[in-house]
């Protein structure tokens, strides 16, 4: 069985060029080496690596522009980028940002053939399509619908952007029956800001909203602060519980989680509380 592993292994080896072997060795390091920056503690040091990181995966895109480990870096770290470090203060730069998250996840989500262009596709065909996923599709999926999010999120007075809206849910929905509790719980915080945001004629359910961040804090087993932000910022506000407000934003300021996979995030998360805190007396 070894000498057929090392034949198998050998024909690879030799079905590729010296170049195309260097490509897929620094995707591969880039893959496993995307676990210390999420471990960062120091975020403008992370905000100042990751602008050459993402370039340097989109020059290794040109030249294997089908690598799925690439192009779930690529869909991860521009959706990531905008929210960690760029809308709070440039969120028109955001936007580009947020629909490049959004393009390399729609090319990683069509790998699977039956979701190739899924942001073309109408609400209807789209669900059809999504019964046909698995969890193997989720990376694809979550990221798409993020920078998606993302962006539609930062284009409110765009009637289009905001149409698509129904297509994002949609797509999270089934991220979190195939994948539950996928990304620190990412689908549940989408949704519980989802039925936070819209008006109650269009659907808006502050109840469904408050029961989805909860669900979300529970899968992230209250490692992720950024939860207890978002949390605050769109369903506290909503309802206009200032105390509640006030405890999520506290709790995430006093946090000292330092679980190493979420550490940039959270982070990140006590700057947002921060400001949100300083605009307490405009939000109630």
């Amino acid at each position: 069985m070894r000498i057929c592993w090392w034949i198998s292994a050998f024909l690879a080896l030799a079905g590729c060029s010296p170049r195309t072997l260097a490509l897929r060795t620094t995707a591969s390091l880039l893959d496993k080496g995307a676990s210390a920056f999420y471990e960062e503690p120091d975020p403008e040091l992370a905000r100042e690596a990751m602008a050459s990181q993402l370039k340097l995966v989109e020059a290794l895109l040109k030249n294997e522009p089908q690598n799925s480990s690439l192009l779930e870096l690529a869909a991860q770290g521009f959706g990531g980028y905008a929210f960690l470090f760029v809308e709070d203060a440039q969120p028109d730069r955001a936007k580009g940002f947020y629909a490049r998250g959004r393009d390399y996840g729609v090319r990683l989500a069509g790998r699977n053939g039956a979701l190739a262009g899924l942001d073309h596709l109408a609400l209807g065909p789209l669900q059809e399509k999504l019964k046909q996923t698995t969890a193997a599709d989720a990376p694809g999926l979550f990221w798409t619908a993020y920078g998606w999010a993302g962006l539609i999120n930062l284009s409110k007075d765009s009637p289009d952007s905001v149409a698509a809206l129904p297509k994002v849910a949609s797509i999270m929905r089934r991220v979190e029956e195939v994948s539950p509790g996928y990304f620190h719980g990412g689908p549940n915080l989408f949704l519980g800001t989802y039925y936070s945001a819209l008006p109650k004629m269009l659907g808006g359910d502050p109840v469904k909203s408050k029961q989805y961040f909860e669900a979300a804090i529970r899968q992230g087993e209250g490692h992720f602060d950024i939860a207890k932000v978002l949390f605050a910022k769109y369903y506290a506000v909503a309802v206009q519980d200032p105390a509640l407000f006030k405890q999520l934003n506290e709790q995430v300021l006093a946090s000292q989680d330092k679980t190493a996979d979420v550490r940039l995030a959270n982070e990140v998360a006590k700057l947002k509380a921060k400001r949100l805190m300083e605009k307490m007396n405009e939000l109630f």
